[in-house]
């Protein structure tokens, strides 16, 4: 069987948020809107403005922390006491993945709005659970994605480049994370995953190599083509299921890197390419072409060390810890066409961090 979860619309343009209540009002007619502090100042009155113009009431909660079991029961009791039809969310993956969640819960539609694109969670039919303190718990399939999507591309454009950058490495991850996999070649969903993902990865390798050259980032088609990866793409990569799980070594990886609290101001996609630099070097790649992956991600100031990572002291024992938290299955380890154990894990994890602090030397 095959599952593909898509948003019933996408729409990518700049200022779109002048016009969000022509399209929300379609959807329902009373809404709970759920964002951080910075991303609902962002949206600002041409949003509200908006609701207002189509006559749809909405009630406006902040959201601090993060995306947990907790806050879900907590943002979907406020939405079933109002008495909504709609939940919108404002912000980043934090608080897409718990508006898709709390949608889920009440079966109400979702709709996204993405002021930043440091993942892909504004489309995917998924929400990751952590703890109160940021450490990845689970994962929480959902029947859906979002039945809307609102990307404001200028919005997106002014925020910080750091979120732009982390979104690019955790996209880029995608196809290198299926390609070393058997089962690629008898899974059809993991083939359209494979030539999606690589679309993206040509479109974002391009725009790398355009910020190398020092060419200035125009809000032009090239960027769209770049935030529509990181959305679309990566989002459509990520909702494609044919049953079958491969082992996603980058994005395991990051998972127990959130266990060492060291790394909480890492974004997930800067811990997802560390995660790849790993991978490169557990797949037998040489130094050069390691070093090769390191210089683009430098490229894109994400981190390629564990002390950029934020793990400054005690490092042995730390590592040891991720590796402790890393589990896959006799059948995913028989998938890859690399081996994959604790201790090669652990060889990688130090070898990473030795290149890492040899390219940033040079």
């Amino acid at each position: 069987m095959i599952s593909i979860k898509t948003p019933d619309k996408y729409i990518s343009e700049e200022n779109i948020l002048e016009n969000a209540g022509e399209y929300i009002k379609q959807i329902g007619d009373y809404a709970l809107v759920i964002g951080g502090e910075t991303a609902l100042s962002v949206a600002g009155g041409k949003f509200s403005n908006s609701l207002d113009l189509e006559k749809i009431r909405y009630s406006t909660e902040k959201f601090r922390g993060y995306c947990t079991y907790k806050n879900i029961d907590n943002y979907a009791l406020i939405a079933k006491e109002l008495g909504v039809n709609v939940i919108i969310g404002i912000g980043g993956g934090r608080v897409l993945d718990l508006v898709k969640a709390v949608g889920e819960k009440l079966k109400l539609p979702v709709i996204t709005i993405p002021t930043i694109v440091a993942t892909c969670a504004a489309w995917s039919a998924l929400s990751v659970i952590y703890d109160d303190e940021g450490r990845h718990k689970d994962f929480l399939l959902l029947e859906n994605s979002p039945k809307l999507i609102l990307a404001d591309i200028k919005i997106i454009y002014d925020s910080p480049r750091r979120y732009l950058h982390a979104g690019i490495g955790d996209t880029i991850v995608k196809w290198y994370e299926a390609f070393p996999h058997k089962t690629v070649k008898k899974d059809i969903t993991l083939r359209i995953g494979l030539q999606t993902s690589k679309l993206a990865l040509d479109i974002l390798e391009n725009y790398t190599d355009s910020i190398e050259k020092s060419e200035e980032v125009a809000l032009d088609e090239k960027f769209r083509d770049v935030v529509d990866s990181i959305i679309v793409l990566a989002g459509l990569v990520g909702s494609i299921n044919g049953g079958n799980h491969i082992a996603a070594i980058a994005h395991t990886l990051h998972d127990s890197l959130t266990h060492i609290l060291d790394t909480r101001e890492t974004l997930h996609g800067e811990k997802v390419a560390f995660g790849l630099i790993v991978q490169f070097i557990l797949e037998g790649r040489d130094k050069e072409e390691v070093k090769k992956l390191i210089k683009r991600l430098n490229i894109l100031e994400i981190p390629t060390t564990l002390v950029q990572l934020g793990i400054k002291d005690d490092i042995d024992n730390k590592v040891l810890n991720i590796i402790d938290d890393i589990n896959f299955t006799t059948e995913q380890k028989n998938d890859l066409i690399f081996k994959v154990d604790g201790g090669l894990i652990k060889e990688a994890i130090i070898k990473a961090d030795e290149f890492g602090n040899e390219v940033l030397e040079a």
